[in-house]
């Protein structure tokens, strides 16, 4: 199956989670689903929604999924992400489905360079991966102001800020190993570095290409990085090519969908006509999926895109999304692409 999901596996076996107490799976959503019997399909999953699972259960459950799934669409599952944690600390899983609203994206060829990051840099990495679901839990938050994230958790914001000093003298050496790195870990540990380099058109220029690699970490680690850089300037913002995201909504990968999201939530702020329009024809239905996941921190990116689709104004938009109100912003879209 997908790297991504052995990603996320990763995270919960080096996080403070990765103890004997199964999770409870409090929510399993589905993407990519269009022209296909949704019902049936879930009436067939091999487990639901408050059972039990125990982390090393993680790689039997997924397949259990995929097989389910081929049975009924005769298809595998294009993805499937395990993410922690809702309100109530539960397991979320999302599933990838090989309907219509999903669409094969092009990757960039896997490079097969030799470059290498310092092995320190890469334990500081390691080190950021080990921390990153113990900071969601323990002290949650992230300072983007400077465009680069710092966390609001002491250990998680000492290695952050650590990377910041070594990856200010080294941008040239990131990018060599993001962009020639035949070993995907070093590109997944660039991509995050590059990040925490100095703000520049080349540094974003370099995210972009990377938001292609073949690699899904890559991907999330680069899509993530620009989504950051966007938040912090006008400038950051604008060397970022707002179009080319939009038909990342329609991955089969949970995590592309997931970052694509945030960064698109961003830039649409600014109500381009033509990020708009392209948004609208292609990628509408899997907006509207994502916009109808019960989990308000992975469905809210969707809900301010529909809305600026739908010409909602935004301080009103702001209002409907803060109270959760989805059937509003789908029926005003609805309204607009009915005229």
């Amino acid at each position: 199956m997908k790297a991504l999901a052995a990603f996320l596996i990763i995270l919960f076996m080096g996080s403070a989670l990765a103890q004997e107490k199964p999770l409870i799976v409090g929510a399993i959503e589905f993407f990519g689903y269009s022209h296909l019997d949704l019902d049936r399909i879930k009436a067939a999953l091999p487990l639901q929604e408050g059972d039990a699972l125990a982390i090393q259960d993680f790689p039997a459950t997924r397949e259990k999924i995929n097989q389910s799934v081929k049975r009924e669409t005769n298809h595998d599952t294009t993805s499937i992400a395990f993410a922690c944690c809702d309100d109530h600390g539960n397991l979320m899983i999302f599933v990838g489905l090989p309907g219509a609203s999903t669409r094969p994206a092009k990757y960039n060829t896997a490079p097969k360079g030799s470059a290498r990051l310092p092995r320190s840099i890469l334990d500081i990495y390691e080190r950021a991966m080990d921390l990153n679901v113990e900071a969601a839990h323990k002290q949650p938050g992230e300072d983007r102001s400077k465009g680069y994230g710092l966390s609001a958790y002491i250990p998680m914001r000492e290695v952050q800020l650590s990377l910041r000093r070594w990856a200010l003298s080294n941008a040239l050496l990131i990018r060599q190993v993001l962009r020639s790195a035949a070993d995907s870990r070093e590109r997944q540990a660039a991509a995050y570095a590059l990040g925490y380099a100095k703000q520049s058109r080349i540094q974003i220029s370099a995210l972009v290409q990377a938001s292609h690699d073949v690699d899904d970490t890559v991907r999330n680690n680069a899509v993530r990085a620009l989504a950051v850089l966007e938040s912090s300037s006008e400038r950051a913002s604008a060397w970022i090519p707002a179009q080319d995201f939009a038909r990342m909504l329609n991955s089969g990968v949970w995590e592309d969908r997931n970052k694509a999201g945030a960064l698109l939530n961003a830039l649409s702020r600014h109500r381009s006509p033509e990020l708009l329009r392209i948004l609208r024809s292609e990628a509408l239905d899997s907006l509207l999926e994502m916009a109808h996941w019960r989990n308000r921190g992975h469905a809210s990116d969707a809900w301010m895109i529909l809305g600026r689709i739908a010409g909602i104004e935004e301080g009103r938009l702001q209002q409907l999304a803060a109270a959760g109100d989805v059937d509003t912003i789908v029926k005003a879209l609805k309204g607009k692409t009915a005229n």
